[in-house]
């Protein structure tokens, strides 16, 4: 089902890779055809699982298509640290072909996990495991039609057709990347050029105006990035986009400037999802007023969002209590933890995790993860709300907050910044200034990265672990 979502068999251009060299619609039908095959071989079809891990992005697509088009399910692994990683899934699942690359006679270069492949509910057709920014990974499993449903929702709202050049700068082992992106682009006979692997915003910017980039999907640690560079580039060097799209974190008031300023003549979207949801539930153009109050959006073509309480009741509009979802692209389950499983997902309704309201018109507000809002003071305090605020001084590349407990204010606040530690003293005034006291920081620590996952989230497991060593 998913391979047939690209159906586009001529000459124009699928896929260029970030040095230029491109592959036609046709030669890209007749690579994952060979490919194909060859996962057959080795015991790929309905139920049985093909491992996704090579470092080239084109390649990675490449075999993502190809195992569908064997009719297998997709295990999306990362294989940028090496090949530990990959190889660690791929035993966990038990797969019939882990493929790290492609081969100069255009077959899968492999690796032999050593362990028995077995089978899956064939409805499932991608298996991605979570970023684990709290806790361990869970693989999450997706059912076939509830990722085309997806891809063809996004595109109802996403104007990809109309701008069909997309810059992929995510990794392609993230449903956003894949799904989001990819997909999306070569569903409508778009091209997609991977740039996942530049690293300088710079050069990423660059990329994008020599390869005619029209449309831009990213997190948003990644488009302030680019954004700032393509300020600092000016408009002749800037990529003519038709739409800049965010997503996989909260865009704060000082995110939405920079792209407004960067990309002025471009539709703006906010959008929210998850993992578990194939990944997209929520859109909102920047024409929409709800846009400047930091909505997500409503659901998108067949997705019903709302809040409920601790219990999973459902809560009136504007009250606020977690984000949860229904709809055809909801996850089967996570693998093989039917506690986990159950604790998220019952009766078709998904549970986010994240906080949040939805309101009276049905725009969906997000304020972060449950843990991310807390009690300061008797208040309740958004820390990804306290960090946006940390974001708009001016040295201050990113910044992240947690809170730690106090023996007065229930919670007390620590920011990081990614600066250097001269800003500190300006970012004590700029709290004193914009922030009532419960959202004030007690503890400022300019450090030179955030600890991150690998699709770029921060990390905030490491981050509590280096507040206690502070």
């Amino acid at each position: 089902m998913l391979s047939s979502l690209v159906s586009r068999r001529d000459d124009a251009p699928a896929i260029v890779r970030s040095n230029g060299a491109s592959l036609s619609y046709a030669e890209l039908y007749a690579r994952t055809s060979r490919l194909a095959e060859a996962f057959r071989g080795a015991g790929a079809g309905p139920g049985q699982v093909v491992a996704v891990a090579a470092k080239d992005p084109a390649d990675y697509l490449t075999l993502a298509l190809a195992a569908w088009q064997a009719d297998a399910i997709v295990l999306l692994l990362d294989a940028r640290a090496g090949e530990s990683l990959p190889l660690t899934g791929a035993r966990r699942v038990g797969v019939v072909s882990l493929a790290m690359g492609i081969t100069e006679d255009g077959l899968p270069k492999t690796l032999d996990t050593g362990v028995p492949a077995r089978a899956f509910d064939p409805s499932i057709g991608l298996i991605l495991f979570t970023s684990g920014t709290s806790a361990l990974p869970k693989g999450v499993l997706l059912p076939s039609a509830g990722v085309a449903h997806n891809v063809r929702a996004i595109n109802a709202y996403l104007p990809i057709a109309k701008h069909p050049t997309t810059g992929i700068v995510l990794p392609l082992s993230y449903s956003y990347g894949l799904v989001g992106q990819a997909l999306t682009t070569l569903a409508v006979g778009g091209t997609a050029v991977l740039l996942s692997d530049v690293m300088y915003p710079a050069k990423l910017v660059e990329a994008m105006v020599t390869y005619g980039v029209t449309g831009l999907s990213s997190v948003p640690p990644s488009l302030r990035l680019i954004a700032r560079a393509c300020i600092s580039a000016g408009p002749e060097k800037t990529p003519r986009l038709g739409y800049v799209a965010s997503a996989g974190g909260f865009q704060d008031p000082h995110t939405r400037e920079l792209i407004a300023q960067a990309f002025p003549e471009a539709t703006r979207f906010n959008q929210y999802g998850l993992t578990e949801a194939s990944p997209r539930v929520t859109a909102l153009a920047h024409h929409e007023p709800a846009y400047a109050l930091g909505s997500v959006g409503k659901g998108i073509d067949g997705v019903e969002v709302f809040a409920v309480d601790e219990a999973g009741a459902r809560l009136p509009a504007g009250v606020h209590g977690e984000i949860a979802l229904r709809g055809p692209s909801v996850m089967i389950g996570y693998m093989d933890d039917p506690e986990a499983t159950a604790k998220v997902l019952s009766g078709g309704v998904l549970r986010s995790g994240d906080a949040g309201h939805v309101d009276a018109d049905g725009f969906v507000f997000v304020e972060g993860r449950k843990d991310g809002v807390v009690k300061c003071g008797g208040e309740r305090v958004s820390v990804e709300e306290v960090a946006g605020t940390m974001r708009t001084a001016e040295g201050v590349r990113d910044a992240a907050v947690i809170a730690v407990p106090h023996e007065d204010l229930g919670n007390a606040l620590w920011a990081f910044v990614e600066a250097d530690a001269a800003v500190i003293p300006a970012l004590r005034a700029l709290s004193r200034e914009k922030l009532p006291p419960a959202k004030r920081p007690q503890k400022f620590f300019a450090i030179e990265a955030l600890p991150r996952t690998s699709n770029g989230k921060v990390a905030f497991g490491e981050l509590r672990k280096l507040a206690e060593e502070k």
